[in-house]
């Protein structure tokens, strides 16, 4: 996932902000590898990665760290253009968050932001999928806070009843928990409100939008990506499923296993190849993110029968077993 991306568009309104918050855009660009210029133009695109090395640059500033929150809560959804006129077209909040949810993949990759109807409420969860890019909280706050503004578009400022979960160990909440409890140390980034939410009206407005064209433009958005970055995104996704053979990645990509094989060996990999390279990084993440757990659980979670398998195989990507590379990390 070498080529991720964000839609410049995501900075809409952030130099304003930092500006009133005492944090230099220009300064903050410059750190995180972004182009100053793209404060005046925000269109094009920044890598993922300098996108998330701002969102914790802000979110570290002394006096801003809820700045995150603020900035998806004001966050002017007309700047995402077809994206943003779809959503904000949505007759129902449940059409809005399923529009929002299934075209995300045209403003940001790498990441993966669902929709789902569970048995007792409505989740919208997100997560970038890279797990190299860490520390990676205040993205997840700005994101989720968007989509605390569409739900308060149709609930009213006054809305409260939700749950928040965050992956991150713990981090600056502040406005959060106006809106409902929290949890923190959990597998995504979630929120989580009532099922009869989903039915309530969106305010009405005139926007025209094609939701043909958007489909057009996710299938050739998809079509674009190299297969090595398609293929370590399905297996990000479904480590924890355990659904990893290679029929089943290859259909999830829309390719044959055979096509599938056939592109990486072009590229000098194997799926194997890149299944163990996934697994191997994952499990950095989770040293990160669940630090307490033990290394059988992560080997299970990553779909190891034995904890002994997992501890030779990470021994030969590390150099080192995964017990001494976690107390390095410490």
């Amino acid at each position: 996932m070498r080529s991720a991306t964000v839609k410049a568009a995501a900075l809409v309104g952030w130099a304003e902000m930092m500006a009133t918050a005492g944090i230099s855009p220009d300064e903050a660009g410059r750190v995180c590898a972004i182009d100053p210029g793209i404060w005046i133009a925000p269109d094009g695109e920044i890598s993922l990665k300098s996108f998330v090395a701002l969102s914790e640059y802000v979110g570290a500033c002394a006096g801003a760290a809820q700045l995150s929150w603020q900035l998806g809560e004001s966050y002017d959804l007309a700047a995402l253009h077809e994206v943003g006129d779809a959503v904000l077209g949505a007759r129902t909040l449940g059409t809005a968050l399923k529009r929002f949810a299934e075209h995300f993949p045209l403003l940001q990759d790498a990441c993966e932001l669902r929709f789902d109807v569970l048995a007792e409420c409505a989740q919208v969860s997100y997560r970038i999928l890279d797990p190299d890019i860490w520390p990676r909280h205040h993205d997840a706050l700005f994101t989720l806070a968007i989509v605390a503004q569409i739900i308060r578009r149709a609930a009213g400022p006054a809305w409260r009843e939700s749950e928040f979960l965050f992956e991150a160990q713990q981090g600056p909440v502040g406005p959060v928990r106006s809106c409902g409890s929290l949890r923190f140390a959990g597998e995504t980034n979630a929120l989580r409100f009532p099922l009869a939410m989903l039915d309530l009206p969106m305010p009405a407005h005139d926007h025209k939008f094609d939701l043909k064209l958007l489909s057009r433009l996710i299938v050739a958005h998809r079509r674009a990506k190299p297969v090595r970055d398609k293929v370590e995104m399905m297996l990000f996704s479904r480590l924890a499923d355990g659904v990893l053979n290679q029929e089943k990645i290859a259909a999830a990509i829309g390719m044959s296993s055979r096509t599938m094989r056939r592109k990486l060996a072009e590229d000098g990999l194997s799926f194997q190849h890149l299944l163990d390279e996934c697994r191997m990084r994952q499990a950095v993440l989770d040293f990160h993110v669940h630090p307490k757990a033990s290394i059988a659980q992560i080997a299970l979670k990553l779909g190891y029968a034995e904890h002994s398998t997992f501890t030779r195989a990470f021994t030969r990507w590390a150099g080192i077993p995964p017990n001494s590379y976690r107390s390095l990390m410490n």
